[in-house]
């Protein structure tokens, strides 16, 4: 049994200047508010009502307090009683990661109705002065959520990979408040120094992306057991949009490639949802495509998916 993709739906608040360039981003709320909307959409989309959803998996690594998880804030906001919700940080492979581990539940038979969320409130958590801008004018603010169950045909999920290499966790990453500091998670000095603003290498994140993603791709086609051509459309995620364009021409694929950095800043795990359902409900995504979902970043973790629509 496949897992399908019953329905999706996306939510991006209004553009807004983040170090120069035009970002969605969110003026109030917390994440799981900004996921809600996209939530709604896409049961709707799929006929289901709160009621019908059996596990929430929740895609996220700025959750909208230290703890509890932003699943459980979303979970009493969509009023789904008291199932099973969890947290997946994984970064900008989010998504793939949180699509696995609901893959599991419902080929297990676990559960018939998995909504997977994804979303990030990036925003209050850059720096937007001379010394932060490279790295604030990257990132945006959105959601979106789809509803998993099993697949009725042939279509649905037919492979999904996900890799994971924490020896270059300090490449990509914030590292202030940490649980490691003491007697005090940050001090004066810390937060002086913007230690508790992201960080990039940007030349180590640049060649980790471009030799990364075209591995993970034919790994799961091959899982997949198709070939490149037989793939409607790529919706690849990297934080650099520069890096997805390397990638499309080196595998020869640019006209098919959906690049959702490059159209909204880097939306970490929620880039490829937000992509995929964007073109899906714009039509120029339709039912029965095969898509590659593909992407890596902090941890570094990465993976990819081939699921038919």
């Amino acid at each position: 049994m496949r897992t399908a993709l019953l329905g999706m739906g996306h939510h991006l608040p209004p553009l807004g200047d983040a170090a120069g360039v035009k970002r969605p981003i969110a003026e109030t709320g917390g994440t799981s508010d900004l996921a809600r909307p996209a939530a709604e959409a896409a049961l709707a989309r799929a006929g289901a009502s709160t009621d019908e959803v059996d596990f929430i998996v929740f895609a996220t690594m700025t959750p909208d307090v230290t703890f509890p998880g932003a699943a459980c804030f979303f979970q009493h906001k969509l009023a789904c009683g008291t199932i099973g919700s969890l947290d997946v940080r994984a970064q900008c492979a989010g998504f793939l990661f949180g699509l696995s581990v609901a893959d599991q539940f419902i080929r297990l038979g676990t559960y018939r109705r998995v909504l997977l969320v994804a979303a990030e409130v990036m925003s209050p958590g850059l720096e937007y002065s001379e010394r932060g801008a490279p790295v604030a004018r990257l990132f945006g603010d959105g959601a979106a959520a789809v509803v998993l169950g099993p697949a009725g045909g042939d279509g649905g999920l037919s492979s999904v990979v996900i890799h994971a290499d924490g020896r270059h966790y300090d490449r990509f990453w914030c590292e202030y408040p940490s649980s490691r500091q003491h007697p005090v998670r940050m001090t004066l000095e810390d937060f002086r120094e913007g230690r508790h603003f992201p960080f990039l290498d940007f030349e180590t994140v640049r060649q980790f992306g471009a030799a990364t993603l075209p591995a993970v791709i034919d790994e799961s086609l091959a899982a997949a057991g198709v070939d490149r051509d037989r793939i409607d459309r790529f919706v690849l995620g990297h934080v650099f949009p520069d890096v997805v364009d390397q990638v499309a021409d080196q595998m020869g694929v640019s006209a098919k490639v959906l690049n959702p950095s490059r159209q909204y800043g880097h939306l970490v795990a929620a880039s490829l949802p937000v992509s995929l359902s964007a073109a899906v409900a714009a039509g120029e995504i339709g039912p029965g495509a095969t898509v590659c979902l593909a992407a890596c970043g902090a941890g570094f973790t990465w993976g990819a998916a081939v699921v038919q629509l």
